[in-house]
């Protein structure tokens, strides 16, 4: 049973902050990556940390299981806690889940792409070969030993390496402000207001094709259950003329008959209450009648429902494929971006196949017969204006400025340009925290030292386990020390740069 023991550990779940250093790992044991793993690392951040936002790949979907977990909901809305989705899974989850989650759209991220468990886990592999056969206990001395490695010779020796390239990036994003202001004086808007109510809309759009309007549906509900009680009265008032002169026994055919009866007479009283129930929620004073006007137009609402639906469907999945195909072909999308998105596109088209077949069979159904589409026709659209069924849906969005490529550009550069302003906000607050870490730490550790090697006559018996301890602390000075030199080399060079507000000088802790 021990030898088969060190197979029960299938990998690790690292918490990673911004800056890459590694806050948590949980086992992962006897399973793949499950639920519970996240979600007690974020128990514990969220207890330690407070308030923050945690980029995760599925994010979306992990925001409704927080919302739901008994232990968790109630710490997760006390820290106002925000699930995400990094940007580069995000371009694969659909327009409708990155409105709402990629973090170019979320207020207080700043230029985060969320996506540092991607660099980690090309470098711990690695981990793989050498921990695959050993002990429970030497698989998690090999990890920690390899985490605090990375933490302390790799990531905080390229820590204002990469303070210094996000400050760059977010500068460069604020250079390109005049070409927004171009952008919108050519599709005529005054404000940046906008740009919110732009993605507001496309957004009930987006969900207005998903389902069905509520009341819509209750009215064909409504029609449906009437015709349902209109048969069953029929079928009762054809049977009030059987006459059964006595009780049958179960082989007489009459007893068959008085059977349909009581079954009818059930059908009935349930299409009755069906009907009844409808009429409170849609507050029907009359009933509607065959003659009546609303039972002509919910009798052709039922109709067009089944093509309304597939039509929907269809045109959900092809707005998304413009939009991402534009971000594909947008400038500014690194080449990796652009295959992750193109090997999304193509998964999907399988589903946007599906649905023009679908959409074909309904379509020459109808009365009369809707235009079809073929395949070869949808891949060559490039704008929504090429989509002449648009005008088949429940709204037009073809003239809507957010539908447009232009449109959609100027928007994605007006939130790059927030996310930039909040970076350079929280750069030139961490640049500050960490020019003062470097001096006070080392501050610190020298006076330890000093405070081990100076021992009272009382304390000679203890001599050597303190130069001992002051070996130790000296040699983890020298470790942060020897990086000192390259992180101020790298501050003053970015502190000359046009357009740097943050401060290098050594704050007071």
């Amino acid at each position: 049973q021990r030898s088969y023991g060190m197979y029960n550990e299938t990998g690790f779940f690292p918490a990673l902050c911004r800056h890459g250093f590694v806050l948590k790992v949980v086992d992962m044991v006897r399973s793949g990556e499950l639920s519970k793993y996240p979600l007690s690392l974020t128990a514990h951040i969220l207890n330690i940390l407070g308030e923050v936002a945690l980029a995760y790949d599925i994010g979306c979907k992990y925001k409704k299981l927080v919302k739901v977990h008994p232990l968790l909901k109630e710490l997760a809305a006390d820290k106002n806690f925000r699930p995400l989705v990094g940007t580069f899974h995000g371009y694969g989850h659909g327009r409708l889940c990155g409105l709402e989650n990629l973090m170019t759209y979320v207020e207080g991220v700043g230029s985060e792409a969320g996506e540092g468990c991607e660099i980690f886990f090309s470098k711990s592999n690695a981990l793989a070969s050498t921990t695959r056969y050993t002990s429970r206990f030497h698989r998690q001395q090999a990890i920690t030993t390899y985490l605090k490695h990375v933490d302390t010779f790799e990531t905080y020796h390229g820590l204002s390496s990469l303070l210094c390239s996000k400050y760059r990036r977010a500068l460069e994003v604020k250079a390109t402000y005049g070409t927004l202001q171009t952008a919108m004086q050519e599709l005529g808007m005054e404000s940046q207001d906008v740009f919110e109510t732009w993605r507001a809309k496309e957004k009930v759009h987006l969900l207005t094709l998903s389902k069905e309007p509520s009341e819509e549906m209750l009215e064909m509900e409504y029609y449906q259950k009437l015709v349902n009680l209109m048969d069953a009265e029929e079928r009762v008032a054809a049977m009030r003329g059987v006459q059964v002169p006595f009780i049958p026994t179960e082989a007489d055919d009459g007893y068959a008959e008085a059977a349909k009866r009581h079954h009818a007479l059930e059908l009935q009283a349930r299409a009755l209450t069906a009907v009844q129930e409808l009429e409170v929620r849609l507050v029907v004073d009359t009933r509607w009648t065959p003659d009546g006007e609303k039972w002509a137009t919910a009798s052709k609402m039922v109709a067009k429902r089944q093509y309304q639906r597939v039509l929907d469907h269809l045109q959900g999945l092809i707005i998304a494929r413009m939009f991402e195909l534009a971000k594909c072909n947008m400038s500014g999308t690194g080449y990796k971006l652009r295959k992750h998105i193109a090997k999304l596109l193509q998964v999907r088209s399988k589903a946007v196949k599906a649905a023009i077949a679908r959409y074909n069979e309904v379509a020459e159904a109808m009365t009369p017969p809707k235009p079809t589409l073929d395949w070869e026709d949808v891949i060559e659209y490039a704008f929504l204006a090429d989509f002449n069924l648009l005008r088949e849906g429940r709204e037009d969005i073809r003239g809507e400025p957010w539908a447009q490529p232009a449109g959609q550009a100027t928007m994605d550069q007006h939130y790059k340009l927030l996310r930039a302003d909040e970076e350079i906000v929280r750069l030139n607050v961490e640049i500050h925290r960490f020019v003062t870490y470097m001096v006070d730490e080392e501050v610190f550790l020298i006076r330890e030292e000093g405070c081990l090697k100076r021992y009272p006559p009382e304390d000679a018996e203890t001599q050597p386990h303190r130069v001992e301890l002051a070996s130790q602390v000296r040699r983890a000075r020298m470790e942060q020390a020897q990086f000192t030199t390259v992180h101020m080399t790298r501050l003053v060079k970015l502190s000359k740069v046009p357009g740097f507000t943050g401060n290098i000088l050594t704050g007071t802790s």
